[in-house]
C-alpha cells in the first residue's frame, strides 16, 4: 500500500480539496475502524469535513459543518 489521494468538494467554502494520507496513517486508520465507511474528520479554514472512507481508502460521502463545542472543565 502506498500513499493515496482522497479528493473531495467542500460546499462550504466551494472547493475541490485533496488530501494525501501516508501509508503509516493508512494502516492506522485500518487497525482503528471498528466499521466501514469509517468517518475522517477534516479541519479546514474555521471548518470541518466528515469525509466517510472505505477499506480502500476510497471517499464514500463527505458532509461539511461549521462545528462549535464546549469544553466541560
Amino acid at each position: 500500500m502506498s500513499e493515496k489521494s482522497v479528493r473531495f468538494y467542500c460546499d462550504i467554502c466551494k472547493k475541490t480539496l485533496t488530501i494525501k494520507l501516508s501509508k503509516e496513517f493508512q494502516d492506522k486508520l485500518k487497525k482503528n475502524a471498528h466499521k466501514w465507511p469509517y468517518p475522517l474528520i477534516f479541519p479546514h479554514n474555521k471548518h470541518w469535513a466528515v469525509i466517510f472512507l472505505d477499506e480502500n481508502m476510497v471517499e464514500r460521502g463527505v458532509t461539511t459543518s461549521k462545528v462549535e463545542f464546549k469544553e466541560e472543565k
